[in-house]
């Protein structure tokens, strides 16, 4: 059957409509007139597949990615990057009206610099006979001899590890994962394996490529998506990478939290400094290894970071120490436990919770604060946690930032303050 695409999903596929039914389309753009096959029908929606198109969009671009159409790592190659932009913001204010009933204009989608080979950390699925990505919606392996949105660097040790399998047939069975991080010249890669492998020699092979680079192994006999758990073992080289950034040193290791595109991290992060008074204390959830503590720090009068998890809290009173920052308080412990401690002394706070948003126990605690500054990674849990609040707080303002260019992802941020301030 034809169809006209008329909106975009959640998951940035077309939408077409007849008579009150709705057909979702992966890889349709908005303005196309396209032939489509039903998939699976519904009560009021259908998941259709596009089989031709009868009128093109100029946004359509010929995805650069040859393996787009398997592969579940991109979602909007085929689209316009100025175009994934305005899918994005769009994206963000449909959600919150749906969701949160709040009808407030969203900002443009603030842009990433690069929108290839942005991603400084990647995890390649390996099978006796597959390496790659898994595609959509599966658990079977897209092989791929490189990926366009990572680092080239991370490329290149994908394929050293490649070959070195090739010549190790042995040991292939026991391989789940390889895990690369790349940041400047600092690379630190970890073998994931069902047992323990003999592995060194990949080491000297990695060596000869490349200067700073520390080799793990992570043995992981879990059967389900997990890739990092289990013992993990120092092999070699390097144990950390080394950041200097807004004007501060840090380190991180394979298993740190890590913005996976620095740029965008940066933009946000320097969005929060605006947002911050200089007499102000502030208070940052869900802190992490303390690293957007430490920035507020350069501005506000004082900072507590509140993180459960004791190697990142570790992490982030290394860095307050190395940089000498004397206006930040890190504590260990569970948020609603803690805020209750220190949150009359405090005039603004950050959350950045877990893709899963913050949720009604914590939303409760901080009513009456004077200012918040929400950072998320999915507009549902965004606009659920909005809806909760908004009978208390005035949004001020909502910027969606393309933190991962060519997927459906998208990062906002929402500055609110409370009614009852005057």
């Amino acid at each position: 059957m034809q169809a006209n695409i008329i909106d975009y999903g959640m998951n940035a596929e077309g939408v077409a409509k007849e008579d009150n039914f709705i057909f979702f389309v992966p890889n349709a753009i908005v303005g196309e007139k396209v032939e489509i096959e039903i998939k699976r029908k519904y009560k009021n929606y259908a998941q259709a597949e596009l089989k031709s198109l009868i009128s093109q969009s100029r946004e359509r671009q010929l995805p650069l990615c040859p393996y787009f159409y398997d592969c579940g790592g991109c979602d909007l190659q085929h689209i316009s990057y100025s175009e994934q932009l305005r899918y994005k913001s769009i994206l963000v204010q449909k959600t919150i009206k749906k969701i949160a009933q709040i009808d407030f204009p969203v900002s443009a989608t603030i842009p990433s610099d690069k929108i290839y080979n942005y991603r400084n950390k990647a995890s390649f699925n390996f099978s006796i006979d597959g390496a790659g990505f898994y595609k959509q919606k599966s658990n079977e392996i897209v092989n791929i001899s490189k990926c366009l949105i990572v680092d080239e660097k991370i490329n290149k040790v994908y394929s050293l590890f490649v070959q070195y399998l090739s010549d190790r047939p042995a040991i292939r069975p026991n391989i789940k994962h390889l895990v690369v991080r790349a940041i400047d010249n600092q690379i630190l890669v970890a073998i994931v394996g069902k047992k323990y492998i003999d592995c060194l020699d990949f080491y000297k092979v990695l060596k000869s490529h490349f200067d700073r680079i520390g080799l793990y192994l992570v043995v992981n006999a879990r059967k389900d998506a997990v890739v990092i758990a289990g013992k993990t073992y120092f092999l070699a080289g390097v144990k950390q990478i080394v950041i200097q950034n807004f004007d501060l040193k840090y380190s991180i290791d394979l298993l740190s939290f890590h913005q996976t595109n620095i740029n965008i991290q940066d933009k946000i992060y320097a969005k929060v400094l605006d947002y911050i008074h200089a007499d102000e204390i502030v208070i940052n959830g869900f802190s992490g290894a303390g690293l957007l503590s430490a920035i507020c720090a350069r501005k506000a009068k004082f900072v507590f970071g509140i993180e459960i998890e004791k190697s990142s809290h570790i992490q982030a009173q290394k860095l307050i120490k190395n940089n000498g920052i004397k206006n930040v308080k890190n504590i260990l412990g569970d948020f609603n436990i803690e805020y209750k401690k220190i949150h009359k002394k405090a005039d603004a706070l950050i959350l950045d919770p877990s893709k899963k948003g913050c949720g009604k126990d914590i939303l409760r605690q901080i009513i009456g604060i004077k200012s918040i500054i929400y950072i998320s990674c999915n507009p549902i849990a965004l606009a659920k946690d909005l809806q909760f609040l908004k009978n208390d707080y005035i949004i001020e303002e909502i910027i969606p930032y393309d933190m991962f260019p060519n997927t459906n992802q998208v990062e906002t941020i929402v500055k609110l303050k409370y009614k009852g301030e005057k």
